[in-house]
């Protein structure tokens, strides 16, 4: 019997007597002062007006309620004072042992958990945990369930597991349990036999199952907010009063510089500014940037040739219109906006792939609800990067990744979180290194590359003992709103991980 069960018939309003059946045999209660409970959640009932039986939880089969009705005062009149006083004074002496039996130091019991792993749903891990006592008996496990463990946390006289289920993923269930046979959910206040707690977590489980979680979609105002206006420029006044070619030929209108800078690597490059003097307008500049250019004006357009140390042996140019404020890309005709190629160009640093920029260079802006960059992976799966809103600086992409079924695995799309991703060649798997959009701190979360198991779900880091899961990784980034925060959160949740396997 649970104390969710045995509550309601105890204090029940009004009170009826009623017997309980225990592995001990059969009791009276009729009134409901002679029962009690102790600090360590075990039942307290005076037996023949002389003794009292304590009993555990699961212990008592059922109860069967027999009596009328009646309230407690009426319940309590039908009892002698002198009877009342020594079933009073019986329960408290029953009720102080047993405190004074929880106050003696005792040999402390964390239990010991043993874990068999298994691959279920296309690779996905499960690991199901057993809890054993110090003497090797079998206290609590998960096997059976879609329960999966992906933390532990031992303290002196018990454990907690930190579980998530298959079919809710981004959800975290704790169970802490007291060996030999104690265990919650939430509190001690709570602690029930750890039968009732393992026929509780069965009854989720199935629940659960019955009904999976689908994965958060972005609202419909992150899809129009990353949708930027890509326009070309109308030809200006002086154009249409003197000629395009005059204009444009001004040796005083347009000023194109090369920016001296060093990369990470040591590598010198230079960042190619193009600036409109007369309106002091800065056209297209990739300053701060790892870009390397030169350029050349010939008659009226300006030729930008641009390579970058990520990719050796790639170069593009762009013919760029000044008047126009596009750009034509190698031996394309159309013009394209020169901001939304600068935009390109500069999220180019979060994954670093010049086939898939290059084609989505030459196929220019997307339309609503569309992926800035899509990126192969292995094993059918693909990573879609999105365009963060305006307000974000760059670099700054949002990658949404699926599996071959089509499914999210991981999104970072309508979160504060951008991501720079690095595909694995021979298995399907991805690291990422965590930015945001707050100026200045885009490098800030990059001392936790985290590496993510596409087909197990499992995520580790170089530089943290432990593990975690995809679905507690969603989960942290949809609540972490900023860099400190973050910072604190990964370390904490690799530490839950450490033993499990």
């Amino acid at each position: 019997m649970t104390l969710q069960d045995f509550i309601p018939i105890w204090q029940a309003q009004p009170f009826r007597a009623f017997r309980m059946h225990t592995t001990r045999g059969e009791f009276v209660v009729t009134y409901p002062m002679a029962v009690a409970l102790t600090p360590q959640m075990r039942v307290v009932l005076v037996s023949d007006d002389s003794h009292v039986e304590t009993f555990a939880l699961d212990e008592i089969a059922h109860c069967e309620a027999f009596g009328e009705p009646m309230g407690v005062a009426e319940a309590l009149s039908a009892i002698p004072p002198e009877k009342l006083a020594l079933h009073a004074q019986l329960i408290s002496q029953a009720q102080a042992a047993s405190l004074t039996d929880t106050l003696t130091p005792r040999v402390s019991d964390s239990g010991r958990v043993v874990t068999v792993s298994a691959q279920v749903d296309d690779g996905v891990q499960i690991v199901h945990a057993t809890l054993e006592t110090r003497d090797g008996a079998q206290m609590f496990s998960t096997a059976g369930t879609r329960w999966s463990l992906h933390g532990i946390d031992q303290f002196d006289n018990g454990t907690s597991l930190y579980l998530h289920h298959l079919d809710h993923p981004t959800v975290e269930q704790r169970v802490i349990l007291w060996p030999p046979d104690r265990g919650t959910f939430d509190s001690f206040a709570e602690a029930m036999p750890v039968s009732a707690l393992a026929d509780e977590l069965h009854r989720r489980d199935r629940e659960l199952t019955a009904k999976p979680s689908k994965p958060v979609e972005p609202p419909a105002g992150y899809f129009r907010k990353i949708v930027g206006k890509w326009e070309l420029a109308d030809i200006d006044g002086q154009a249409e009063a003197f000629g395009a070619d005059a204009a444009a030929l001004d040796p005083a209108r347009y000023e194109f510089v090369l920016v001296p800078r060093v990369t990470d690597s040591g590598r010198e490059v230079r960042n190619p500014c193009l600036t409109d003097i007369m309106k002091e307008e800065i056209l297209f500049h990739l300053v701060d940037t790892d870009w390397d250019a030169t350029g050349q004006r010939v008659e009226r357009t300006w030729h930008i040739s641009l390579r970058h140390p990520a990719s050796a042996g790639h170069e593009t140019t762009l013919h760029v219109d000044g008047d126009r404020r596009g750009a034509a890309i190698d031996a394309d005709a159309r013009l394209l906006a020169l901001a939304w190629i600068e935009r390109h160009l500069r999220n180019f640093a979060l994954y670093e792939s010049w086939g898939a920029m290059y084609e989505t260079l030459r196929a220019g802006p997307v339309q609503q609800k569309q992926p800035d960059v899509l990126i192969p992976l292995e094993g059918g799966f693909r990573a879609e990067l999105w365009a963060g809103e305006p307000r974000y600086s760059l670099p700054f992409l949002q990658p949404h990744i699926l599996d071959a079924a089509g499914r999210t695995v991981f999104d970072l799309r309508s979160t504060p979180w951008a991501a720079a991703i690095h595909a694995e060649k021979k298995r399907p798997g991805i690291t990422l290194l965590f930015s945001t959009g707050e100026r200045g701190t885009h490098d800030s979360a990059t001392p936790y590359p985290l590496e993510l198991d596409l087909v197990t779900h499992h995520v580790t880091c170089p530089n943290l003992e432990g593990s975690t899961t995809i679905g507690m990784l969603q989960s942290m980034v949809r609540h972490a709103r900023g860099v400190p925060w973050l910072l604190e959160e990964i370390p904490k949740w690799f530490e839950k991980g450490r033993l499990v396997p």
